[in-house]
């Protein structure tokens, strides 16, 4: 069995590993010690093939190169792995959203140079750039999906009004300050400009759903500089 080469300095973070629990098969990159994206290559009924999420992991080293790692997904469920990257050996306990308890065996092998699941902020920040500051419509194709849900006053539903307005905005610049991404959701709190006549500071909800976007509501206000606020503190 191939073993994953570990480097002192370097052990899991920016790696892609293919998790191989027999009818279950993922595609799993550690983006941090605290974050991972997984990519369901097989789900063996219990999940889509496909679908990808974001989540929040405990991953602790309890011996050279094993580690304890748990994370709960969007779905309710609960994962408990004990991942040996110095044998190869991947224990798995899934406890699904009916309470159901799951445990399986299987192997764990490196996934050197493929290209790593996009985290739901990363798609986001990538979406919005291509889309509306390139004015790239194909960006609807790789990070959009539709039945896309639009709550924006303004705006229908679907994306026909995205593919029609993006590539006909000028000057337009996107800034955002802050990025929260929980779940399914990723707000992001930002200062646009040339979507009015002045710059405004807008909040922008994002539900994501298999690693793309279906639903948005915003917040919308005009920037008020920071000499003619009450408080005297910026919007942003």
């Amino acid at each position: 069995m191939e073993k994953p080469a570990f480097q002192p300095a370097d052990r899991l973070v920016g790696r892609t590993f293919k998790f191989d629990l027999g009818a279950l098969s993922v595609r799993y990159t550690f983006n941090s010690l605290t974050e991972a994206t997984f990519l369901i290559l097989s789900g063996a009924g219990m999940v889509e093939d496909g679908y990808v999420e974001t989540v929040q992991i405990d991953a602790r080293e309890v011996r050279p190169n094993v580690f304890v790692n748990s994370w709960r997904e969007a779905s309710g469920a609960t994962v408990s792995h004990l991942e040996d990257f110095e044998n190869g050996i991947l224990l798995s306990n899934v406890t699904l959203p009916d309470g159901r308890l799951v445990r399986l065996a299987g192997t764990i092998k490196e996934e050197s140079g493929r290209h790593l699941p996009l985290s739901n902020k990363a798609i986001v920040t990538t979406a919005m750039h291509e889309l509306f500051e390139k004015g790239d419509v194909s960006a609807l194709e790789r990070y959009w999906r539709e039945p896309y849900i639009q709550h924006s006053p303004q705006m229908p539903s679907g994306l026909g009004t995205l593919r029609t307005v993006a590539p006909t905005l000028e000057g337009f610049s996107w800034t955002p300050h802050r990025i929260v991404s929980e779940g399914d959701l990723v707000m992001t709190h930002s200062r646009v400009m040339g979507w009015g006549p002045k710059p405004q500071i807008i909040v922008d909800v994002f539900r994501l759903q298999h690693g793309r976007i279906v639903e948005h509501w915003d917040v919308v206000q005009e920037e008020i500089l920071i000499t003619e606020t009450v408080s005297g503190e910026s919007m942003i």
